[in-house]
């Protein structure tokens, strides 16, 4: 069992080092590709990338009629597509710490809608008081920027915030989905995340100059490959052995890694207040994880 939960805990500090530098590249990607366009190439990327790892494995997707198809058309619309764009958008108006950290607030939504829908992962004490915590840390990023008044950044977070929404109702859906490898699944949405992602990217926004420059060429390349393709499947591990809240600790320590690459890559100072943000956030990560974990499946 140690060993298992070790194994855990090994996919998620992978997971948060993928995330957290993922917003170092979108800050780049998104430099000269519109938000939509983003979230519409790096979907795509991720697809083919996770259709390779598919074919590697020697998995198969179920049948069209498999109960599991309608279930990850959601996860992929409302987890990935839509919420990437947000992100995105975020991230061309305010720092990619700023973002990363506002980021921070999906353990807090998926920890109230995880007691409100899944019997099996209930606000504890402990848990309760970490999301708190949690939240105090955004309320201390974001309050000075909106007592500012600065409007341009104060619509950037709140996309950042409804993005962050949008992960929570996915994380918690994700429990409740049809099961399904997590390769499969992860293909499946993002499969789904594309398709939905290039309508809206068609749709509302002129597709992106070409030659698109190298910098943020390679930057959206590598977020469909890794960001959003093989970390999916990491994603769909951990929710389905761990539950919604387990994964979703894993957004409030990706702001660290987050916040240091934009210092170092990017040139970014967040200021104070960010430091505050992630001292809380961190502290509310300690509380919440210390409670009884979601058994392993067999």
């Amino acid at each position: 069992m140690q060993s298992r939960a070790g194994f855990d805990w090994a996919v998620m500090a992978l997971l948060v080092a993928i995330w957290g530098s993922g917003f170092a590249f979108l800050k780049v990607a998104t430099e000269h590709i519109d938000p939509l366009w983003t979230s519409a190439i790096r979907t795509g990327v991720a697809t083919l990338t996770l259709a390779v790892a598919l074919v590697v494995k020697g998995d198969r997707l179920p049948p069209l009629r498999h109960p599991a198809w309608r279930a990850y058309l959601f996860l992929g619309a409302v987890g990935m597509a839509i919420p990437l764009g947000f992100f995105a958008y975020a991230s061309q108006r305010t720092p990619s710490a700023v973002v990363a950290i506002c980021n921070g607030a999906s353990p807090i939504f998926t920890g109230v809608l995880a007691h409100i829908f899944l019997a099996g992962d209930r606000l504890t004490p402990s848990k309760t008081l970490g999301i708190a915590i949690g939240f105090a840390g955004l309320v201390a990023l974001v309050a000075p920027r909106l007592a500012a008044g600065a409007s341009v950044e104060a619509l950037a977070l709140s996309a950042a915030l409804f993005g962050s929404l949008l992960y929570a109702i996915a994380n918690v859906a994700t429990r409740t989905a049809p099961h399904v490898s997590a390769s499969v699944g992860a293909l499946m949405m993002v499969g789904w995340a594309f398709v939905v992602a290039i309508g809206l990217a068609a749709a509302f926004e002129a597709p992106p100059a070409w030659p698109i420059p190298t910098p943020s060429l390679a930057a959206v390349l590598v977020l469909g490959a890794v960001s959003t393709g093989l970390s999916n499947i990491g994603y769909v591990f951990l929710v389905q052995r761990r539950g919604p809240l387990f994964m979703s600790m894993s957004i409030y320590l990706a702001p660290c890694i987050a916040t240091a690459l934009g210092m170092a890559m990017l040139g970014e100072r967040p200021g104070w207040p960010a430091f505050v943000a992630l001292g809380l956030i961190l502290l509310g990560v300690a509380l919440a994880t210390m409670t009884p974990r979601w058994p392993a499946r067999s």
